[in-house]
């Protein structure tokens, strides 16, 4: 006995030790971490340790990533409360697979530019709640997979697909909204949602493919209202881990999918009036074929405020529309023009009475899309900016024109506020809008576009908004030789704005020679009364200079070699300039007194300098010429 317990002891000491030998303990990011590049894209993350904030930034996808310490940087301590924060720059398009998968950050900050989320991408981290932007397409499978903190997200309607088990086992989320843009939602998309206990769809006409097990063993959502062209495959909703659930029904149109879905599996239903109801901005469908032409497509709209109001289509089935208060026709319309078979009808509505839109083919078979908005537009924001080089634009005359066309905005987002107070979010697109062209205001005429950040608008009707046009300078480039005075460089000037810099200096080699030019007053050299000798004739190579009044000379040469002084009274002497080098003589004597240039100074110097220089001398000039006699 006391062997067996021996040998069970053993057994459990060599079981707890070799799960310990296997748990590997990560310790927590203390440090900071700088800009560092995400594999070989544009993008880059950061790690700020005093405020627990991983930042992504760069410009388009972050890249896949696996859930391994080798993929994903922060692997290692992602859920140890390292990562508080998340920010995802603009810019930013794409987030890779698995790129937060574990991160236990509950506030993510995501950009306007976000276009698609990657597989795993979100999943099992602490994300709260989200604002997914306008622009997103598609969700991938299992993104937020195991998201049990998230209480909300908002979808928008450019998103196009949600991928399976993308929100599988998300026990927080109590609510979501499916836009008109859904066209697809996958197997096991909300699978065990705990306490999911509403899925709205916001267009009743939608043709939304709803996959295998999309709403399953969500045990709190009860009733749903499905579109009337929403396909199901197996065990869509009212199904659990127990088989059917009880006390589900479903609100379905009549010879639906969603009809015959709930007749097949015994789900409670009631059936809907035929009649769509409207919202703003929703673009519900309309289609027609040979088998429905005679038909009508109903949509009922009760304003909450009295104002005028646009419904009108678009596309490229013929259609028509009448508009009902109860059973009074209170007007109809067809064409918005000769070129235009869509349709427009704007009316007075008033607050809390319930109106019904008609939408009829006029023998044309196709799809069209109908639209309901105020009609007043009190203004909107431009999302979006251009960016040229000074030399793409066009010169006429002495001014520069830049190709502000619909293709180079189209990618451009229009926040746009209506009476009333709703909002709704549009790609630019030239054209018709809530019965109003859309257009570039081009002010280019008269107001030219320089260098730097400029105004340029988009004009919905009447009503306009800024969007900013950066122009970069262009910069052609000239050789400057240098000078005497100047060094020389290459100068380089901007064709549009004029802006200039120099670079590449070629330091000039002229050099400065200067000097003054005195009376010597004894052969030493000495000159004690200082007496300026201006006339002198000042030679160095070709250049001949003479001094000024002050006896001084100055001059930038490129020259070098042996500088001639002459004075008309005296020999002349020679000096050596120095190439590359500045030469400042300083003071020079000359023994200035051999008037009558005979290589003496003697009596007869005397005699001329009193008849013809002392005037201009003075009588002092001559006193010295005896230490030279």
């Amino acid at each position: 006995m006391k062997k067996a317990f021996c040998m069970f002891i053993c057994v459990a000491f060599l079981f707890v030790t070799s799960f310990s030998f296997n748990t590997v303990v990560f310790a927590a990011q203390s440090e900071n971490i700088e800009k560092t590049q995400l594999g070989t894209s544009t993008t880059y993350y950061e790690y700020n340790a005093t405020s627990k904030t991983l930042t992504i930034s760069g410009t388009g996808a972050v890249p896949d990533m696996k859930n391994n310490e080798s993929s994903q940087p922060w692997y290692n301590w992602r859920s140890d409360a390292s990562i508080a924060n998340v920010v995802v720059d603009e810019g930013v398009t794409a987030i890779g697979n698995y790129c937060f998968f574990g991160v236990s950050a509950e506030n993510f900050s995501i950009p306007s530019t976000l276009k698609t989320i990657g597989r795993y991408a979100f999943s099992s981290s602490g994300i709260k709640s989200a604002d997914m932007p306008f622009g997103l397409t598609s969700i991938g499978n299992y993104a937020f997979d195991a998201c049990t903190e998230l209480e909300s997200i908002t979808l928008p309607d450019t998103l196009k697909t949600v991928g399976s088990n993308a929100f599988r086992l998300c026990v927080s989320l109590e609510e979501i909204s499916i836009p008109y843009s859904v066209k697809s939602i996958g197997s096991y998309a909300f699978d065990r949602c705990s306490t999911l206990s509403s899925v709205t769809f916001d267009d009743m006409t939608s043709d939304v493919s709803l996959g295998s097990y999309a709403f399953y063993d969500c045990p709190l959502l009860t009733d749903v209202t499905f579109p009337s062209r929403a396909t199901f495959a197996k065990q869509v909703y009212g199904f659990g881990r127990n088989g059917a659930a009880s006390g589900v029904s479903m609100h379905v149109y009549d010879g639906s999918d969603a009809h015959i879905y709930a007749v097949a599996n015994g789900v409670d239903f009631t059936l809907r009036d035929g009649a769509f109801p409207l919202m703003f901005g929703v673009q519900n469908t309309v289609v027609y074929t040979e088998d429905n032409l005679s038909d009508g497509y109903a949509f009922t709209f009760t304003p909450e405020f009295t104002a005028d109001y646009n419904f009108y289509s678009r596309g490229d089935c013929d259609v028509k529309v009448q508009l009902y208060c109860g059973d009074v026709l209170l007007g109809e319309s067809d064409d918005i023009s000769s070129g235009d078979r869509n349709f427009c009808i704007t009316a007075q509505l008033e607050q809390g009475t319930a109106y019904v839109f008609k939408v009829f083919s006029m023998h044309s078979e196709g799809t069209a899309t109908v639209i309901l908005y105020p009609d007043v537009i009190n203004s909107f924001d431009v999302y979006g900016s251009l960016e040229f080089n000074a030399e793409d634009g066009f010169r006429s005359s002495s001014v520069a024109y830049f190709p502000v066309v619909n293709s180079a905005i189209s990618d451009f987002v229009l926040d746009v506020h209506f009476e009333g107070g709703y909002s709704d979010k549009i790609y630019y697109s030239a054209g018709y809008f809530n019965n109003k062209q859309i257009s570039i205001a081009d002010t280019q005429n008269t107001e030219t576009f320089t260098c730097g950040a400029n105004t340029e608008k988009i004009a919905i009707g009447d009503v306009k908004g800024d969007f900013t046009v950066f122009v970069n300078h262009t910069y052609i480039s000239e050789v400057v030789d240098y000078t005497l005075y100047e060094d020389g460089y290459t100068l380089y000037t901007c064709i549009l704005c004029g802006d200039n810099y120099k670079t590449d200096f070629v330091p000039t080699p002229a050099v400065t020679v200067s000097g003054r030019c005195v009376l010597m007053t004894h052969p030493n050299g000495s000159y004690s009364n200082d007496y300026p000798l201006d006339n002198v004739t000042v030679t160095l190579g070709d250049e001949t200079y003479t001094t000024d009044r002050n006896g001084e000379f100055s001059f930038r040469t490129f020259a070098s070699g042996e500088l001639t002084l002459q004075s008309p009274y005296c020999d002349s002497i020679k000096l050596n300039v120095l190439q590359k080098k500045d030469s400042n003589f300083g003071v020079i004597p000359l023994a200035a007194y051999d008037f009558n240039r005979d290589g003496y100074i003697n009596g007869r110097d005397l005699a001329i300098f009193k008849t013809d220089f002392q005037s201009k001398l003075g009588k002092d000039y001559f006193r010295y010429a005896v230490n030279f006699m």
